[in-house]
């Protein structure tokens, strides 16, 4: 999801921070909850347009029992017309987990957020992100899931994360 001009981007870029950050008020009436950083080890085949393979970082915490709000780092080496290049990315988002507390062996989550973009031609551009996943048992010491993003092309990832203590 590409934004076109300046004066466009700007209501765009307000409203998938507000998106962003909405799930890290608490409700009056909620218990707190412990941020519990979460390291994540991202590996991604990004589809459109640039066909290739990226790696990647990121960190998230619980901004509430159901979301959690989180920054990743990518870097890919993807087609570029006749050759290979590299693009970068940053994003960030938040996720809404339809099963936090580990009820079921899989645990679906959707979300939405903003990301930069550098492409193998040079050219920075922002994007709005969409996201779906799906957590499997946790193997250890990590917890692995699969994810499918639309923001900037569409892409493919497998993502490692650090277990938390209880729940997802």
């Amino acid at each position: 999801m590409s934004c076109g001009s300046r004066s466009a981007r700007r209501p765009l870029l307000v409203v998938a921070l507000a998106v962003t950050t909405v799930g890290t008020v608490p409700a009056a009436a909620q218990q707190p909850v412990r941020a519990m950083p979460q390291r994540e080890l991202r590996l991604e085949l990004p589809v459109t347009p640039d066909a290739g393979l990226g790696a990647g970082v990121g960190l998230n915490v619980r901004a509430g029992w159901y979301a959690r709000v989180g920054v990743a780092a990518t870097l890919s080496a993807v087609r570029d017309g006749a050759g290979w290049g590299t693009a970068e990315r940053i994003e960030a988002t938040s996720r809404f987990l339809f099963d936090p507390f580990a009820e079921r062996p899989h645990g679906v989550y959707a979300g939405a957020g903003v990301a930069a973009r550098r492409g193998p031609d040079g050219t920075t551009r922002g994007d709005l992100l969409l996201l779906i996943g799906v957590e499997g048992r946790p193997a250890g010491r990590t917890v692995p899931a699969v994810e499918l993003a639309l923001g900037g092309g569409l892409r493919l990832g497998v993502v490692l994360r650090a277990r938390r203590p209880a729940g997802r």
